[in-house]
């Protein structure tokens, strides 16, 4: 199979023997596979599960990033195909990976698409943010660091802040943009899986209304789930984050 040779764009989690349905995770701005590979890991018994990496980071850091929406969903969704080789598949997206999930969803022959799961971000162009992708360094992870991604790790290291700096101002203005030309047009394409978003009950960076909002980007079945825990799920509760995945979608949610 296919999803057993490297890739650049997606790294798997170890498993002994190929699953039936491939799950791709779609990581928070400016992060890559490392982000969601606890979450990758907790699923590896139900799916061939994969952590997405962007360009721009971690062993891609030489590659141009991406800050137009369409074209890398196309690069993603064409990949991706290939990448299966037929098997259905699951979409997972966190934060602004969910934004990016759903338009590589669009894109996906929906008899493939088993599924699309959400988790800690609005619907987008459910509220307008105005763009901050362009801000002097200072205020612009100033802006990182309420959203809740600018790691403890890297704060005062100004050589890890140059590496992290270009990836996540790259994302902040992919999504930024794509979701503020969705807030002005006023209407999304939907996608016929079913869909789940996710958020817990101490993320205070968002407004559950937001979180109900996704509903409008899907005509199958829809469910919201909230869980203990703040915005960082994947990182911070990846069993309880598998096992609400797994429940709902053997569910058909």
């Amino acid at each position: 199979m296919g999803t057993n040779t490297k890739n650049r764009w997606f790294v798997g989690a170890a498993r002994k023997e190929t699953r039936e349905c491939a799950l791709y995770a779609f990581p928070h701005a400016g992060a890559g596979v490392s982000a969601v590979r606890p979450l990758c890991v907790e699923l590896a018994d139900s799916f061939d599960a994969f952590g997405v990496r962007l360009p721009g980071r971690e062993s891609r850091l030489d590659d141009p990033v991406e800050t137009v929406m369409p074209l890398l969903a196309d690069k993603l969704a064409g990949e991706l195909r290939r990448h299966a080789q037929g098997r259905p598949v699951v979409l997972y997206g966190h934060c602004a990976g969910s934004a990016i999930a759903y338009e590589v969803a669009r894109r996906l022959d929906p008899a493939q698409l088993r599924g699309l799961v959400v988790s800690s971000h609005p619907a987008p162009g459910s509220l307008r943010r105005e763009p901050t992708f362009a801000l002097p360094r200072k205020e612009f992870l100033q802006q990182v660091a309420i959203d809740g991604y600018l790691p403890s790790e890297i704060l005062g290291n100004e050589e890890l802040l140059g590496i992290y700096e270009p990836a996540v101002r790259a994302d902040y203005e992919l999504v930024e943009t794509y979701e503020l030309e969705l807030f002005e047009k006023g209407h999304v394409e939907r996608v016929s899986a079913p869909t789940v978003a996710v958020f817990g009950r101490e993320d205070h960076t968002l407004d559950p209304v937001h979180i109900e909002a996704w509903s409008a980007f899907t005509t199958g079945p829809f469910r919201v789930v909230p869980m203990a825990g703040g915005h960082d799920l994947p990182g911070s509760r990846p069993a309880e984050l598998a096992a609400a995945v797994r429940r709902v979608l053997a569910a058909g949610t």
